[in-house]
């Protein structure tokens, strides 16, 4: 140290320091666009966003279906993963027939979302692009220069087939030559890449194979989110029910606290089937951040819902509801009522009715996995602070601050773990901790009791 005859002052951080409340409106999406960047992880926030990925809507590619619906919620972040690889996921069409348009010279290929159109014949004679004819590849147009007649026009192209993309696909997995993720992996760079993780994932059409939701619900467990799961077109209420039994063949044997099922399929405005759980994502995150994350997604209106796939009958006041059934047996699906319109119904995640504890309530589990991910990061910046009572009362005020400030809580506490052997957990360079905490759990039912009684009777006599 360098001679200095005087004084000096030394700052040190110390006491208690401000939790963040990580953020819960994020969606993790994996499924096939006909364009776009492939097996990268990509944040959408806008239309603008998801319209690189392309629009193709109803024609297999599960991305730009499921953005359609997203984009009605308007709310929190999307994580984008596009397994569709043109470089194999690609069909070869040769001499397709095609029929003008005599009004916009505009000729339709029977698929969409082309990669290249390889030539284009009319009358048997071969077309030069750019001079007798231009191509939208993604919408599958061919404009001519002028009008085929009775020519003969055709045209063979490639294009981007979403049938080929397997479940292997959609799961992924690490490249054993490059290291670089594919898949559902690719969700797990959330953190690293943007500075938090999906909290909701989906895989919409794919989760219908029990395997498929069984590996979503598998990175949801180790990733601390929820997996939304849709049951498969074409299920009929009983099946849905039976599906939660052992003797069920469908994807609902689920008895995860990380895990929702949803049934059955939305009806869009364009009378198209739309996957609930798509919507219950979407409406999840709009909760989130219009309300906050410890709010019921259940008794919401769905956006741009005009039917259900199955009609299910719903009243609030009746035990017998098929909505009742299926929510007595872990299976959230959509209330519509006289006047009501079309709304999400259901609290609980597939753990139910197995477990009864509140934890089956998705909030309640949220909540938890929210407040015990905040806390966890913030004690990031005392890991490895010499162990004294200065740096106990930091973990503790600070964990006691930040509980104390969640509007998620009923109440709680925070203290060092006595259960523990604190000097030897202490000589090993371990501060044990301890928190408890009650969230706020949804009404979902309204007890009334109802008396009928003869005393008021005594009214009529005093009245006179």
């Amino acid at each position: 140290m360098a001679f200095h005859h005087g004084s000096e002052t030394k700052r040190v951080n110390g006491g208690s320091v401000a939790v963040s409340t990580v953020d819960g409106a994020i969606i993790g999406i994996v499924g096939t666009a006909p364009m776009g960047a492939v097996n990268e992880l990509t944040v959408c926030l806008t239309k603008k966003d998801f319209s690189q990925f392309g629009t193709i809507l109803d024609q297999g590619f599960t991305l730009p279906d499921a953005f359609d619906i997203l984009a009605r919620y308007a709310s929190g972040q999307v994580y984008v993963v596009n397994v569709l690889d043109p470089a194999k996921h690609r069909t070869t069409v040769t001499d397709e027939v095609l029929t003008q348009d005599s009004n916009t010279l505009v000729a339709k290929t029977a698929k969409k979302g082309l990669i290249s159109v390889t030539n284009v014949k009319l009358g048997g004679s071969l077309l030069t692009e750019g001079e007798t004819y231009s191509v939208n590849l993604e919408a599958g147009e061919i404009t001519l220069t002028v009008a085929a007649g009775e020519q003969g026009l055709t045209a063979s192209y490639v294009y981007a087939d979403p049938e080929k993309v397997t479940e292997d696909d959609i799961k992924g997995g690490v490249d054993s030559l490059t290291g670089k993720r594919q898949g559902f992996e690719l969700l797990r760079d959330g953190f690293n890449l943007y500075g938090a993780d999906a909290k909701i994932l989906i895989c919409p059409e794919y989760d219908k194979t029990a395997s498929c939701a069984a590996a979503l619900a598998t990175l949801a467990d180790q990733m601390h989110a929820k997996a939304y799961i849709q049951l498969p077109k074409g299920t009929s209420l009983s099946k849905a029910i039976a599906g939660r039994g052992p003797l069920g063949t469908i994807n609902a044997s689920a008895s995860n606290e990380n895990v929702r099922h949803f049934f059955p399929y939305a009806i869009g405005s364009t009378n198209n089937l739309e996957s609930l759980a798509t919507h219950a994502a979407g409406l999840r995150m709009k909760v989130d951040v219009d309300a906050g994350y410890w709010f019921s997604t259940s008794n919401h209106e769905l956006s741009g819902v005009i039917g259900m796939e199955i009609p299910l009958t719903a009243r609030v006041d009746d035990k017998q509801s098929e909505t009742n059934h299926l929510n007595a047996v872990g299976i959230t699906t959509i209330f519509n009522s006289f006047g009501t319109g079309f709304r999400l119904w259901g609290n609980r995640s597939s753990n139910f009715p197995t477990v009864t504890h509140i934890s089956c309530f998705e909030v309640a589990s949220r909540t938890g996995d929210i407040i015990d991910e905040s806390i966890r990061q913030a004690e990031l910046q005392f890991i490895d602070k010499p162990i004294d009572d200065a740096l106990i009362d930091s973990f503790v005020e600070t964990i006691d601050t930040f509980l104390r400030s969640q509007k998620s809580l009923v109440g709680h506490s925070v203290s060092l773990d006595y259960e523990y052997d604190l000097v030897d957990a202490f000589s090993q360079g371990q501060i044990p901790l301890i928190y408890d905490y009650t969230p706020k759990i949804p009404g979902e039912r309204i007890s009334n009791k109802s008396v009928m009684t003869r005393k008021y009777l005594a009214n009529l006599v005093s009245a006179k």
